[in-house]
């Protein structure tokens, strides 16, 4: 990517044309390290600041973005610095990624007042950062560990640390840049890289782009060529997106002829940034929030595998109750032959059919009465621990079964919103901790916002019929007992986990033609644990036929009454409709 100071500066550039003047009217923080500035300056303008240390970057946003329920600190503490206020400046530190932004606005008296909003635009380190006129912090949008960076240490209170120039030539010093490369033999590549201020790796690819080496004089003369040009495009930017294969792969501000693929162009480099990191950003992020939850769930399913093994193992332990209970009543029934002190005592085993001899330990300290009254009471311990975890097994069996049904949901999420129903329903079930609310404010507006959720499943036509088709267990609840009436067909795979699906039946006929069933049960088994098999068993059955037992778990329901197609897996992508 060849994101950096140089590429920065043209970005600079046309944000300051359009925001210098301008008033700050409004400050959101969709994101942890994001936030989005809404500015007027004779038209409203979005500009997005993100620190994500893998996604971060500054460009004007013609994307929307959710605004949280509730501000997050750092976006409280920028309203009450920067609303109304006006940008004077915009400025990029020389051949830095940092960028200065000069505020003005009125304090809590009516006083003119300058503040300073810088952006850090340095990988894993990023930051957001509000000092006031002196340069004094006030806070920072992340609060990185001060073994990350022990010279630059940024605190509430302190100075600001500005970059140490570094001991690197101008990118454009064309006399020095020659000087350095016909004085020093080492790979003229290497040699760009170590010793220009503020240039990417990709940028010096594009500068050596097919040079010979071998002829190193010509090579120089080459390269100083395409320095010289390379600072003329970056007055007169043609920004693009490069397209490989039908995909994003880098934005540029101009064509670079060592990339190779489709090039789209963009008015600004804005623009093409808005475009190439919308996308990149939107699918980082939902790939670590898959990522996460999914760890969640497989931690969780670990657990319950855990507790069902030490609770299967403890009824076994406990499977001796029953001679617990016979050796107490052979002890009593047998009172008269036990003496003070004795270890044990010979008897007959009156519940066996030729009653055979058996020996029984005591305890020396007891009599015979207390030692029948230890054998009862580990017999009534053995059973309680019997009864308390053969229930507990039932309850971890259907748990477990209900974790892998979420695990093969997350298989098939494809957008932020399936993601939102599946964290939705474990944080409704316990598994993922909700955080307390704030105040009963934040609660009220969360379980409002909860409400609100549209659940969206995979809408098919089939030869004119519409089939919806669950992807979590959220959408097939909604799929089985909200969409689904009770003449329509539903379907579901035989013993194994998978999406409910329901064909909607609005013919005369009882069941909708073999074809339609036949692609649907394809679409059911795609969408199952067997999406790798063959010969898929799926059942189905009219609507009427499911039911939901009372405390059953999200999804699960039973239903006696069925038919059996079986199938290959098929998605039918080219019979999926947008909802």
């Amino acid at each position: 990517m060849a994101y950096d100071a140089l590429t920065l500066s043209v970005l600079t550039k046309e944000i300051a044309t359009a925001l210098t003047g301008g008033k700050i009217n409004r400050i959101y923080q969709p994101e942890k390290d994001e936030i989005v500035l809404t500015i007027f300056n004779k038209q409203t303008y979005r500009l997005l600041i993100s620190a994500n240390a893998g996604v971060n970057r500054i460009h004007l946003t013609d994307k929307t973005v959710d605004n949280p329920t509730v501000a997050p600190a750092f976006c409280m503490l920028l309203r009450k610095y920067l609303i109304n206020a006006q940008i004077n400046n915009i400025e990029q530190m020389p051949y830095e990624r940092v960028l200065d932004f000069t505020l003005n606005n009125r304090n809590d008296l009516g006083y003119s007042k300058d503040m300073h909003l810088i952006f850090e635009l340095t990988g894993k380190t990023s930051n957001i950062i509000l000092t006031e006129e002196n340069y004094t912090v006030l806070d920072s949008i992340k609060h990185l560990p001060t073994d990350m960076d022990s010279k630059r240490i940024i605190l509430n209170g302190a100075k600001y640390p500005f970059f140490q120039p570094q001991d690197k030539l101008l990118p454009f010093d064309i006399n020095r840049i020659k000087i350095l490369l016909k004085t020093n033999l080492s790979p003229i590549r290497q040699l760009l890289v170590e010793n220009l201020l503020g240039v990417s790796q990709t940028t010096v690819n594009e500068m050596t782009y097919g040079i010979d080496e071998n002829d190193r004089d010509k090579a120089i003369d080459i390269v100083l060529k395409r320095i010289k040009e390379y600072e003329h495009k970056l007055l007169n930017p043609q920004p693009a997106v490069l397209y490989v294969n039908g995909s994003m792969k880098e934005v540029l501000p101009f064509e670079y002829d060592s990339k190779k693929g489709e090039y789209r162009h963009y008015d600004t480099l804005n623009g093409a940034h808005d475009e190439y990191y919308f996308l990149t950003d939107k699918y980082k992020r939902f790939a670590d929030k898959a990522k996460s939850v999914n760890t969640i769930v497989k931690n969780a399913v670990a657990r319950t595998e855990k507790k069902l093994a030490i609770q299967k193992q403890s009824i076994l332990e406990a499977q001796e109750s029953d001679y617990n209970k016979k050796a107490g009543d052979l002890i009593l029934a047998n009172i008269y032959l036990i003496k003070q002190g004795a270890d044990k005592v010979v008897v007959q085993d009156y519940y066996e059919a030729d009653c055979p001899q058996i020996t029984i330990a005591l305890d020396k300290a007891l009599n015979a009465q207390q030692n029948a009254q230890k054998y009862y009471k580990k017999y009534r311990k053995q059973k309680s621990t019997i009864e308390h975890n053969t229930k507990l097994v039932e309850e971890n069996e259907k748990l477990l079964q209900y974790l892998i049904t979420v695990q093969q949901s997350l298989n098939f999420c494809s957008d932020a919103s399936d993601l939102n129903e599946i964290v939705r329903e474990l944080t409704d079930c316990g598994i993922i901790k909700e955080k307390r609310a704030q105040n009963a404010k934040k609660n009220s507006s969360t379980s409002k916002a909860r409400n609100e959720i549209v659940t969206k499943p995979l809408k098919y036509v089939i030869d004119g019929y519409t089939v919806y088709v669950g992807k979590n267990n959220i959408q097939n609840n909604y799929v089985t007992f909200k969409l689904a009436r009770a003449n329509d067909l539903w379907l579901h795979t035989h013993d194994v986990h998978s999406s409910h699906a329901v064909v909607i039946n609005d013919s005369n006929q009882p069941l909708p033609p073999d074809d339609v069933i036949v692609k649907a049960a394809e679409i059911v088994a795609y969408y199952s644990q067997a999406r790798n098999g063959t010969k898929v068993s799926v059942d189905y059955t009219q609507k009427y036929n499911v039911k939901k037992p009372n405390k059953a778990a999200l999804g699960f329901v039973t239903y006696n009454t069925y038919y059996t197609v079986v199938v290959n897996p098929n998605e039918h992508r080219q019979l999926l409709q947008q909802n």
